[in-house]
């Protein structure tokens, strides 16, 4: 008798168990939309151009406010110092213009350009 008591309530438990599990696999089914979405629409990016180099021998002392590090007075003494000493060979000449850094002509890579 005790045998078939502990075989009824395996039977139910595998029964309750088997119920349960197959709620799971149904769940994509009741669930509501805004949680699963199957397909998403994937943006196209364009990538944008590069951008061109500022030529630190020809660029307005405006345009090379652009640079990082250089404000008004930067810019303007380094147009002098071009003007007054001809055009520079590299970015790393620039430094020898009071108030302009190595560092700070490092930082111009990809950005400016002696041309």
């Amino acid at each position: 008798m005790q045998t078939t008591r502990r075989l009824a309530a395996a039977t139910l438990l595998a029964m309750v168990l088997i119920a349960v599990g197959a709620c799971f696999l149904i769940a994509p089914v009741w669930q509501p939309r805004h949680l699963a979405a199957p397909y998403t629409a994937v943006a196209v990016q364009t990538a944008e151009p590069e951008p061109t180099p500022i030529d630190i021998n020809t660029a307005t002392a405006e345009e090379l406010t652009a640079l990082p590090g250089l404000g008004p007075e930067k810019a303007a003494a380094l147009v002098a110092y071009r003007t007054e000493h001809g055009p520079f060979r590299t970015l790393a000449d620039a430094a020898a213009v009071k108030g302009i850094s190595l560092r700070m002509t490092e930082s111009w890579a990809g950005l400016a350009a002696a041309e």
